[in-house]
Protein backbone atom coordinates (compact mmCIF):
# COMPACT_ATOMS: atom_id res chain seq x y z
CA UNK A 1 0.00 0.00 0.00
CA UNK A 2 2.89 2.35 0.81
CA UNK A 3 4.53 1.70 -2.57
CA UNK A 4 1.23 2.00 -4.44
CA UNK A 5 0.57 5.41 -2.88
CA UNK A 6 4.05 6.61 -3.85
CA UNK A 7 3.66 5.29 -7.41
CA UNK A 8 0.32 7.08 -7.82
CA UNK A 9 1.78 10.36 -6.54
CA UNK A 10 4.79 10.14 -8.86
CA UNK A 11 2.52 9.20 -11.77
CA UNK A 12 0.15 12.12 -11.18
CA UNK A 13 2.61 14.85 -10.20
CA UNK A 14 5.67 14.19 -12.38
CA UNK A 15 3.52 12.90 -15.23
CA UNK A 16 1.33 16.00 -15.04
CA UNK A 17 4.25 18.42 -14.92
CA UNK A 18 6.05 16.82 -17.88
CA UNK A 19 2.81 16.63 -19.89
CA UNK A 20 2.09 20.29 -19.17
CA UNK A 21 5.53 21.19 -20.53
CA UNK A 22 4.85 19.06 -23.62
CA UNK A 23 1.57 20.88 -24.12
CA UNK A 24 3.32 24.28 -24.19
CA UNK A 25 5.35 23.21 -27.23
CA UNK A 26 2.56 21.23 -28.93
CA UNK A 27 1.09 23.00 -31.98
CA UNK A 28 -2.05 20.90 -31.74
CA UNK A 29 -3.28 21.48 -28.20
CA UNK A 30 -5.49 18.41 -28.05
CA UNK A 31 -6.93 17.28 -24.73
CA UNK A 32 -6.80 13.60 -25.69
CA UNK A 33 -3.14 13.92 -26.73
CA UNK A 34 -2.46 15.65 -23.42
CA UNK A 35 -3.90 12.70 -21.45
CA UNK A 36 -2.00 10.17 -23.55
CA UNK A 37 1.22 12.08 -22.90
CA UNK A 38 0.32 12.20 -19.21
CA UNK A 39 0.00 8.40 -19.15
CA UNK A 40 3.31 7.97 -20.99
CA UNK A 41 5.17 10.52 -18.85
CA UNK A 42 3.60 9.22 -15.64
CA UNK A 43 4.51 5.61 -16.47
CA UNK A 44 8.03 6.68 -17.45
CA UNK A 45 8.43 8.60 -14.17
CA UNK A 46 7.29 5.61 -12.11
CA UNK A 47 9.54 3.19 -13.99
CA UNK A 48 12.61 5.41 -14.17
CA UNK A 49 12.44 7.41 -10.94
CA UNK A 50 10.66 5.16 -8.44
CA UNK A 51 11.97 2.00 -10.09
CA UNK A 52 15.59 3.13 -9.80
CA UNK A 53 14.99 4.24 -6.24
CA UNK A 54 13.81 0.78 -5.20
CA UNK A 55 16.53 -0.88 -7.25
CA UNK A 56 19.15 1.14 -5.35
CA UNK A 57 17.55 0.23 -2.00
CA UNK A 58 17.41 -3.47 -2.91
CA UNK A 59 21.05 -3.52 -3.98
CA UNK A 60 22.06 -1.74 -0.77
CA UNK A 61 20.55 -4.60 1.23
CA UNK A 62 22.21 -7.44 -0.69
CA UNK A 63 25.37 -5.67 -1.90
CA UNK A 64 26.12 -2.85 0.58
CA UNK A 65 28.70 -0.26 -0.46
CA UNK A 66 30.55 -0.69 2.83
CA UNK A 67 31.21 -4.43 2.32
CA UNK A 68 32.66 -4.53 -1.21
CA UNK A 69 32.38 -1.35 -3.24
CA UNK A 70 33.85 -2.92 -6.41
CA UNK A 71 31.28 -5.73 -6.46
CA UNK A 72 28.51 -3.22 -5.75
CA UNK A 73 29.64 -1.00 -8.65
CA UNK A 74 29.68 -3.91 -11.14
CA UNK A 75 26.29 -5.20 -9.95
CA UNK A 76 24.86 -1.67 -10.12
CA UNK A 77 25.94 -1.20 -13.76
CA UNK A 78 24.59 -4.59 -14.86
CA UNK A 79 21.33 -4.24 -12.92
CA UNK A 80 20.75 -0.72 -14.29
CA UNK A 81 21.29 -1.81 -17.90
CA UNK A 82 19.01 -4.84 -17.57
CA UNK A 83 16.34 -2.88 -15.73
CA UNK A 84 16.49 -0.03 -18.25
CA UNK A 85 16.01 -2.38 -21.19
CA UNK A 86 12.90 -3.99 -19.72
CA UNK A 87 11.50 -0.65 -18.55
CA UNK A 88 11.99 0.71 -22.08
CA UNK A 89 10.17 -2.33 -23.53
CA UNK A 90 7.21 -1.63 -21.25
CA UNK A 91 7.10 2.00 -22.35
CA UNK A 92 7.30 1.02 -26.05
CA UNK A 93 4.46 -1.48 -25.54
CA UNK A 94 2.41 1.19 -23.75
CA UNK A 95 3.09 3.63 -26.60
CA UNK A 96 1.88 1.07 -29.15
CA UNK A 97 -1.40 0.76 -27.25
CA UNK A 98 -1.98 4.49 -26.83
CA UNK A 99 -0.97 5.53 -30.33
CA UNK A 100 -2.37 2.49 -32.14
CA UNK A 101 0.65 1.09 -33.86
CA UNK A 102 1.64 -2.56 -34.13
CA UNK A 103 4.55 -3.69 -31.99
CA UNK A 104 6.93 -5.84 -34.08
CA UNK A 105 10.62 -6.69 -34.07
CA UNK A 106 11.09 -4.26 -36.94
CA UNK A 107 9.32 -1.63 -34.92
CA UNK A 108 11.55 -2.26 -31.90
CA UNK A 109 14.63 -2.10 -34.12
CA UNK A 110 13.37 1.18 -35.54
CA UNK A 111 12.81 2.59 -32.03
CA UNK A 112 16.36 1.65 -31.09
CA UNK A 113 17.85 3.11 -34.27
CA UNK A 114 16.01 6.42 -33.98
CA UNK A 115 17.54 6.95 -30.55
CA UNK A 116 14.51 6.19 -28.36
CA UNK A 117 16.30 3.51 -26.35
CA UNK A 118 19.50 5.52 -25.93
CA UNK A 119 17.62 8.59 -24.72
CA UNK A 120 15.87 6.38 -22.17
CA UNK A 121 19.22 4.86 -21.21
CA UNK A 122 20.85 8.27 -20.70
CA UNK A 123 17.94 9.46 -18.54
CA UNK A 124 18.04 6.24 -16.53
CA UNK A 125 21.80 6.44 -16.01
CA UNK A 126 21.46 10.00 -14.70
CA UNK A 127 18.64 9.06 -12.34
CA UNK A 128 20.41 5.86 -11.33
CA UNK A 129 23.65 7.73 -10.64
CA UNK A 130 21.72 10.08 -8.34
CA UNK A 131 19.94 7.24 -6.52
CA UNK A 132 23.01 5.04 -6.09
CA UNK A 133 25.16 8.04 -5.16
CA UNK A 134 22.58 8.92 -2.53
CA UNK A 135 22.73 5.32 -1.29
CA UNK A 136 26.52 5.45 -1.12
CA UNK A 137 26.49 8.69 0.88
CA UNK A 138 23.85 7.35 3.29
CA UNK A 139 25.85 4.12 3.77
CA UNK A 140 29.03 6.12 4.33
CA UNK A 141 27.27 8.34 6.85
CA UNK A 142 25.80 5.31 8.63
CA UNK A 143 29.26 3.71 8.76
CA UNK A 144 30.71 6.84 10.38
CA UNK A 145 27.89 6.91 12.94
CA UNK A 146 28.36 3.21 13.69
CA UNK A 147 32.13 3.65 14.01
CA UNK A 148 31.63 6.51 16.45
CA UNK A 149 29.06 4.51 18.43
CA UNK A 150 31.38 1.49 18.53
CA UNK A 151 34.21 3.71 19.71
CA UNK A 152 31.94 5.02 22.45
CA UNK A 153 31.00 1.48 23.52
CA UNK A 154 34.66 0.44 23.48
CA UNK A 155 35.60 3.35 25.70
CA UNK A 156 32.77 2.42 28.07
CA UNK A 157 34.05 -1.18 28.18
CA UNK A 158 37.64 -0.12 28.86
CA UNK A 159 36.47 2.33 31.51
CA UNK A 160 34.33 -0.32 33.19
CA UNK A 161 37.15 -2.88 33.13
CA UNK A 162 39.71 -0.39 34.44
CA UNK A 163 37.27 0.82 37.09
CA UNK A 164 36.80 -2.75 38.27
CA UNK A 165 40.56 -3.22 38.47
CA UNK A 166 41.11 -0.05 40.53
CA UNK A 167 38.04 -0.69 42.65
CA UNK A 168 39.15 -0.44 46.30
CA UNK A 169 37.66 -3.87 47.08
CA UNK A 170 39.51 -5.47 44.15
CA UNK A 171 42.81 -3.88 45.16
CA UNK A 172 42.32 -4.62 48.85
CA UNK A 173 41.47 -8.28 48.25
CA UNK A 174 44.40 -8.85 45.88
CA UNK A 175 46.91 -7.04 48.08
CA UNK A 176 45.61 -8.96 51.07
CA UNK A 177 46.13 -12.24 49.16
CA UNK A 178 49.58 -11.08 48.06
CA UNK A 179 50.56 -10.19 51.64
CA UNK A 180 49.62 -13.70 52.74
CA UNK A 181 51.48 -15.36 49.85
CA UNK A 182 54.71 -13.42 50.47
CA UNK A 183 55.13 -15.17 53.82
CA UNK A 184 53.89 -18.59 52.70
CA UNK A 185 55.11 -19.09 49.11
CA UNK A 186 57.47 -16.58 47.52
CA UNK A 187 57.34 -18.25 44.08
CA UNK A 188 53.55 -18.21 44.03
CA UNK A 189 53.59 -14.58 45.19
CA UNK A 190 55.86 -13.70 42.26
CA UNK A 191 53.49 -15.43 39.81
CA UNK A 192 50.58 -13.60 41.41
CA UNK A 193 52.28 -10.23 40.86
CA UNK A 194 53.04 -11.07 37.20
CA UNK A 195 49.48 -12.14 36.48
CA UNK A 196 48.12 -9.06 38.23
CA UNK A 197 50.37 -6.92 36.00
CA UNK A 198 49.15 -8.84 32.93
CA UNK A 199 45.54 -8.03 33.78
CA UNK A 200 46.27 -4.30 33.96
CA UNK A 201 48.54 -4.31 30.90
CA UNK A 202 45.88 -5.97 28.73
CA UNK A 203 43.27 -3.37 29.67
CA UNK A 204 45.67 -0.62 28.58
CA UNK A 205 47.03 -2.37 25.46
CA UNK A 206 43.58 -3.20 24.05
CA UNK A 207 42.01 0.20 24.59
CA UNK A 208 42.34 1.23 20.91
CA UNK A 209 41.35 -2.14 19.40
CA UNK A 210 37.90 -3.11 18.13
CA UNK A 211 38.72 -6.81 18.22
CA UNK A 212 41.57 -8.97 19.48
CA UNK A 213 42.65 -12.52 18.61
CA UNK A 214 40.86 -15.18 20.64
CA UNK A 215 44.27 -16.40 21.83
CA UNK A 216 45.00 -13.04 23.49
CA UNK A 217 41.57 -12.91 25.09
CA UNK A 218 42.06 -16.41 26.52
CA UNK A 219 45.50 -15.46 27.91
CA UNK A 220 43.92 -12.45 29.60
CA UNK A 221 41.14 -14.61 31.01
CA UNK A 222 43.64 -17.15 32.35
CA UNK A 223 45.58 -14.36 34.10
CA UNK A 224 42.37 -13.08 35.69
CA UNK A 225 41.20 -16.60 36.62
CA UNK A 226 44.59 -17.26 38.26
CA UNK A 227 44.06 -14.27 40.57
CA UNK A 228 40.50 -15.31 41.40
CA UNK A 229 41.46 -18.95 42.06
CA UNK A 230 44.16 -17.85 44.50
CA UNK A 231 41.65 -15.58 46.21
CA UNK A 232 38.62 -17.90 46.33
CA UNK A 233 40.39 -21.26 46.41
CA UNK A 234 38.01 -24.23 46.25
CA UNK A 235 35.02 -21.87 46.42
CA UNK A 236 35.49 -21.15 42.72
CA UNK A 237 35.50 -23.77 39.95
CA UNK A 238 36.24 -22.43 36.45
CA UNK A 239 36.41 -24.68 33.41
CA UNK A 240 37.90 -23.32 30.14
CA UNK A 241 37.30 -25.53 27.11
CA UNK A 242 40.68 -26.61 25.58
CA UNK A 243 39.01 -26.60 22.13
CA UNK A 244 38.95 -22.79 22.26
CA UNK A 245 42.74 -22.58 22.21
CA UNK A 246 42.81 -24.75 19.07
CA UNK A 247 40.82 -22.23 17.00
CA UNK A 248 42.75 -20.07 14.55
CA UNK A 249 41.77 -16.88 12.75
CA UNK A 250 39.09 -15.99 15.30
CA UNK A 251 38.57 -12.66 17.08
CA UNK A 252 36.57 -11.38 20.02
CA UNK A 253 35.79 -7.93 21.33
CA UNK A 254 38.45 -7.21 23.98
CA UNK A 255 37.67 -7.95 27.64
CA UNK A 256 34.46 -9.82 26.74
CA UNK A 257 35.29 -13.01 28.64
CA UNK A 258 36.76 -11.26 31.68
CA UNK A 259 33.71 -8.99 32.02
CA UNK A 260 31.37 -12.01 31.95
CA UNK A 261 33.39 -13.88 34.59
CA UNK A 262 33.52 -10.69 36.70
CA UNK A 263 29.74 -10.40 36.46
CA UNK A 264 29.29 -14.03 37.55
CA UNK A 265 31.51 -13.46 40.60
CA UNK A 266 29.83 -10.16 41.41
CA UNK A 267 26.27 -11.47 41.37
CA UNK A 268 26.68 -15.00 42.79
CA UNK A 269 27.74 -16.53 46.11
CA UNK A 270 30.93 -18.57 46.17
CA UNK A 271 31.75 -20.65 49.24
CA UNK A 272 33.38 -23.98 50.13
CA UNK A 273 30.01 -25.51 50.88
CA UNK A 274 28.48 -24.11 47.70
CA UNK A 275 31.26 -23.42 45.17
CA UNK A 276 30.50 -21.28 42.17
CA UNK A 277 30.95 -23.21 38.89
CA UNK A 278 31.71 -21.22 35.73
CA UNK A 279 32.18 -22.74 32.28
CA UNK A 280 33.78 -21.10 29.24
CA UNK A 281 33.12 -23.49 26.35
CA UNK A 282 33.00 -23.64 22.57
CA UNK A 283 29.69 -24.26 20.83
CA UNK A 284 29.80 -25.49 17.20
CA UNK A 285 32.72 -23.15 16.41
CA UNK A 286 30.17 -20.33 16.19
CA UNK A 287 29.88 -19.15 19.78
CA UNK A 288 31.91 -19.06 22.95
CA UNK A 289 29.56 -19.76 25.84
CA UNK A 290 30.01 -18.45 29.39
CA UNK A 291 27.73 -20.28 31.82
CA UNK A 292 27.54 -20.12 35.62
CA UNK A 293 25.37 -21.66 38.31
CA UNK A 294 22.69 -19.34 39.62
CA UNK A 295 23.28 -18.82 43.34
CA UNK A 296 22.49 -15.14 43.64
CA UNK A 297 23.89 -12.96 46.39
CA UNK A 298 21.42 -11.32 48.73
CA UNK A 299 23.41 -8.08 48.63
CA UNK A 300 25.19 -7.45 45.33
CA UNK A 301 26.14 -3.87 46.09
CA UNK A 302 26.30 -1.09 43.54
CA UNK A 303 25.78 -2.36 39.98
CA UNK A 304 26.17 -0.21 36.88
CA UNK A 305 24.62 -2.77 34.53
CA UNK A 306 27.27 -1.84 31.97
CA UNK A 307 28.81 -5.29 31.46
CA UNK A 308 26.41 -7.41 29.41
CA UNK A 309 24.67 -4.38 27.91
CA UNK A 310 27.99 -3.01 26.68
CA UNK A 311 29.04 -6.36 25.20
CA UNK A 312 25.73 -6.67 23.34
CA UNK A 313 26.02 -3.11 22.00
CA UNK A 314 29.56 -3.68 20.70
CA UNK A 315 28.64 -6.92 18.95
CA UNK A 316 25.84 -5.19 17.05
CA UNK A 317 28.60 -3.46 15.09
CA UNK A 318 31.10 -6.32 15.01
CA UNK A 319 29.01 -9.33 14.00
CA UNK A 320 25.86 -10.26 12.09
CA UNK A 321 25.01 -12.61 14.95
CA UNK A 322 23.62 -11.23 18.22
CA UNK A 323 24.77 -11.91 21.75
CA UNK A 324 22.38 -14.52 23.17
CA UNK A 325 21.18 -15.09 26.73
CA UNK A 326 19.06 -18.26 26.43
CA UNK A 327 17.07 -19.24 29.55
CA UNK A 328 18.43 -22.33 31.35
CA UNK A 329 16.99 -23.52 34.68
CA UNK A 330 19.57 -23.07 37.42
CA UNK A 331 22.11 -21.35 35.16
CA UNK A 332 22.89 -17.98 33.67
CA UNK A 333 24.21 -18.37 30.12
CA UNK A 334 25.68 -15.89 27.65
CA UNK A 335 26.61 -16.86 24.11
CA UNK A 336 29.15 -14.64 22.35
CA UNK A 337 29.51 -14.96 18.54
CA UNK A 338 33.01 -15.65 17.29
CA UNK A 339 34.29 -13.15 14.73
CA UNK A 340 36.32 -14.50 11.79
CA UNK A 341 39.57 -12.61 11.28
Amino acid sequence: MKYLKEFVLVFLILGGILSGLDLLFDDEKNLWNFFKQWIMNGAGSVLMWSGNSYLADALSIHFPWTKNSTTRLVVTILATLIYTFFAWLILVWLSSLLYSWTLTWDGLRHEIMNGSFFVTLIITVLISAFMHGRGFLLAWKETLVEAEQLKKEQMAAKYEALKNQVNPHFLFNNFNVLATLVHKDADLAERFIKQLANVYRYVLDSREKEVVPLEEELQQLEAYVFLMKIRFGESLQIEIDPALSQLEGINLAPLTLQMLVENALKHNEASKSNPLAIQVILEKEDYVVVRNKLQSKLNVGESTGVGLENISARYKFLSDKPVLTPPEPGFFTVKIPLIPA
